[in-house]
């Protein structure tokens, strides 16, 4: 068994269980505590911010230590947070848990992705959308988890403390098989190698990337619902399904997409994949029924959900490989700085001219990926496995650097 691989995915299936158990309680939490949409909107907002801040931290942390540590200290965070925000008795306190969460939120963000670039260079073999293809599942996981404990009549409070416990505890149990980092990461070395930086061209260009992608990702999955609901009068049992339908897709494109990228190249498959999410938004505006939109969600899913994995991984071959821990962390705020962008926009064009012509705002941020898409044609994760790496390497903590049958 590749530990290694089974320890990343580990943590991104942590990442997205916590997110989807947090979130899922959202209702709940306004019921408890008296929140408007506004209360709820400052709630969005300020974790997206401070979850950049966490990024950052967790730049210096994995390069004065380690990307693993970094990790694991975040996922443990992110347990702390989602019980704090269980626990919490106040809108203050709430607001403070989310501050907490937040941050170790960024951390894991950044980390998980230089954990999954690390052990994907190590193979030569694309790894990277199975990795987010976990994320999905591990969202899936949580909503049940959460949609259980509803029915069972389980408080907020315990919901969210037997979920941290559980995020905390697998985070502990698979620390030590997450890859070691490159050799000459840790800031030690990087005083010796003065010629060592972290290039600034590839980190914006695919931070655009990822910050297009997000903006129409976020404004997706915060207004799908609404879209359904205002302005193609959907029944209510119709209604959550547009987010559904779109995660199903997104699924569904990063279990296919490490195999389409080892056979075509990643770039022709961020350019069919942003194609046929344009498509996808195109067919949305002009859904003539709500059960039509629906099926475009999942469209929109199968097309776009490669380009975030993918662009980690460009990131990762266009940089030395002291220099990938860094660049992903900086790179990595460009994800909330997208999430702002593509709710407020979004929110602002249904709110000034209608829903309907609200998705025109994801259809134009992504537009422009597919003229990017030539740059992730250095994105071959062959071509940069280390030359060190074509056998075992002593350091790693188990089976780690053994290519999986």
């Amino acid at each position: 068994m590749d530990r290694a691989r089974v320890a990343v995915s580990t943590g991104f299936l942590l990442q997205g269980f916590t997110f989807a158990a947090i979130v899922t309680q959202t209702p709940r939490q306004q019921d408890r505590f008296g929140l408007d949409e506004a209360d709820v909107t400052l709630i969005l907002v300020v974790v997206a911010a401070i979850a950049g801040l966490g990024s950052v931290l967790a730049g210096i942390l994995a390069t004065r230590r380690s990307s693993a540590a970094a990790l694991t200290t975040s996922l443990v965070g992110i347990g702390v947070g989602a019980a704090a925000i269980g626990w919490a008795p106040s809108y203050p306190l709430l607001l403070a848990g989310f501050v907490v969460y937040g941050t170790a939120l960024g951390g894991v963000d950044a980390t998980m992705n230089m954990q999954g670039v690390r052990v994907e260079g190590l193979r030569g073999r694309s790894m990277m959308t199975g990795f987010h293809a976990c994320w999905s599942i591990g969202g899936i996981v949580g909503a049940g988890y959460a949609a259980l404990a509803s029915r069972l009549d389980v408080s907020v409070a315990a919901n969210l403390t037997v979920a941290a416990i559980l995020v905390a505890a697998a985070a502990l149990v698979v620390r030590r098989d997450l890859a070691v980092d490159a050799p000459g990461s840790h800031v030690e070395d990087l005083v010796m190698a003065t010629t060592v930086h972290v290039p600034w061209r590839p980190v914006l260009l695919f931070g655009l990337v990822i910050c297009l992608f997000y903006a129409a990702d976020t404004g997706t999955g915060t207004w799908s619902s609404v879209y359904l609901e205002d302005a193609m009068d959907a029944s209510a049992g119709l209604v959550p399904l547009g987010y559904a339908a779109y995660q199903a897709g997104a699924l569904v494109s990063r279990l296919l997409g490490d195999h389409l990228v080892r056979r075509a190249g990643a770039a022709p498959v961020v350019a069919a994949g942003t194609a046929l999410g344009l498509v996808g938004y195109v067919a949305v505006l002009v859904a003539p029924t709500a059960v039509a939109a629906v099926v475009a969600f999942f469209v929109v899913g199968l097309g776009l959900a490669v380009v975030a994995p993918l662009g980690f991984a460009a990131l990762g071959a266009a940089v030395p490989p002291e220099a990938a821990d860094a660049a992903i962390a900086r790179m990595n705020i460009a994800n909330y700085v997208g999430a702002i962008l593509g709710g407020g926009l979004i929110g602002a064009v249904a709110e000034g001219g209608g829903l309907r012509w609200a998705f025109v705002v994801p259809l134009v941020l992504v537009a422009p990926i597919l003229l990017l898409a030539r740059s992730f044609g250095r994105a071959d994760p062959a071509a940069r496995r280390p030359a060190d790496q074509t056998s075992p390497d002593p350091t790693s903590p188990g089976p780690t650097t053994t290519d999986p049958a």
